[in-house]
């Protein structure tokens, strides 16, 4: 029997991590355990989960500190099960902190050991890299540049792809989506992305909300929708503009992020991967972003990339238009919007952009990684 271990720390982890196990289930030829630290997904297609997925599903500081206890319970209880299990492979699913401890341990060990997304080191803290080199014997990469910069330092690495780009399809019906989410079809849609977080959404609202009013006085009818993947920044934001009282056709939505961009004409996006998501979903777009003067301050002297939006990162130049700090204006983001309102070639342009971008990275991510993991335990039986 093949024995893998693996742990995802989120949602996010669950979902890539189920396929890549429906992945290694249907290439190899005989009997898989599957066992670590995972969610409802992985469980759903066999995997053993020994401790409970949202243990490590704790976002911001505070939240962190208050559960390290509890954390680090369960990682020296779980690699004390590891270690006695003895792997053929271990594949930590994201969850950098919590996976490169573990998977140092384990090849110290002598286990394989796997990780699956690489961690920004192309944007900051690159020498993170020599730390991941130890730990690990194989980076699974979702950007096609993270392959060579592994390689660089005599790391085994592989590109399989994006698994965003196989999930969205390569051509929008809008029309579909707007009946989906009963929105009108003679509107213009603008889709207002302020972030996941409470800090962005509190440091974007105004900006936000004083840029669709500018936008509405130069753009007759429309409609801009504020989708939210949680009641909390929802609220925020509804609370926000009830106290405000703007003039502008609004509507917010919940759990209905995806459908939004593809139901819009053009999109403003916080920076971050929904500015991935929306190139994916082809929709001219910009990208802000507002931090306080410290924080600026600290990333300038970490950061090592000229560009903060993925889709300019993976393309290696400006294919959307970033508007950053004092940049992130009311002002110039309207004027933007308006400007490609009004130029077809312009939004043509940048939607041709954004197919070159679908396809460089549309691979079968769980196909390649099962692949790639296989042909690790095939080395290491060999030895």
């Amino acid at each position: 029997m093949l024995k893998i271990a693996m742990i995802a720390g989120e949602a996010s982890g669950d979902m890539l991590a189920s396929s890549l196990i429906r992945a290694i289930q249907n290439q190899y030829q005989g009997e898989v355990e599957f066992v670590g630290i995972g969610g409802k997904m992985m469980q759903d297609n066999g995997f053993k989960s020994w401790h409970k997925m949202e243990t490590l599903s704790v976002m911001g500081y505070i939240e962190v500190i208050k559960s390290l206890p509890e954390i680090l319970k369960v990682r020296y209880s779980v690699l004390k099960q590891l270690l006695e299990y003895k792997p053929d492979v271990f594949i930590g699913v994201d969850a950098p902190d919590f996976n490169f401890f573990i998977e140092n341990k384990l090849k110290q060990a002598g286990i394989k050991t796997v990780h699956y997304i690489s961690p920004t080191i192309w944007a900051w803290r690159y020498k993170r890299i020599f730390k991941i080199k130890k730990s690990t014997d194989l980076m699974l990469c979702i950007f096609p540049f993270e392959e060579e910069i592994y390689h660089k330092v005599g790391m085994a690495a592989k590109f399989i792809g994006h698994p965003m780009a196989n999930d969205i399809e390569l051509n929008i019906d809008t029309l579909k989506y707007r009946k989906l989410l009963n929105l009108p079809e003679d509107k213009t849609i603008i889709t207002i992305l302020s972030g996941s977080r409470i800090r962005e959404v509190n440091s974007l609202a105004e900006i936000l909300s004083q840029t669709c009013h500018k936008i509405a006085e130069k753009i007759p009818n429309c409609l801009f929708i504020y989708p939210f993947a949680s009641q909390h920044t929802l609220a925020i934001m509804d609370n926000y503009l009830n106290e405000n009282k703007p003039d502008f056709e609004y509507k917010l939505v919940l759990n209905q992020t995806r459908d939004t961009i593809k139901a819009s004409d053009m999109v403003i996006a916080k920076s971050g991967t929904v500015s991935l998501e929306t190139a994916l979903c082809k929709k001219p777009m910009l990208i802000c972003y507002k931090i306080n003067k410290f924080t600026e301050w600290m990333l300038r002297r970490m950061v090592t990339i000229d560009y903060v939006g993925q889709p300019n990162i993976i393309a290696g130049k400006e294919i959307v238009k970033e508007f950053l700090q004092e940049d992130a204006n009311p002002d110039s983001m309207s004027e933007y919007i308006i400007e490609l309102f009004n130029n077809q070639q312009k939004r043509k342009a940048m939607i041709d952009e954004f197919y070159k971008l679908h396809y460089t990275l549309l691979q079968d991510g769980s196909t390649e990684g099962a692949k790639a993991v296989l042909d690790l335990i095939h080395n290491r039986v060999n030895d």
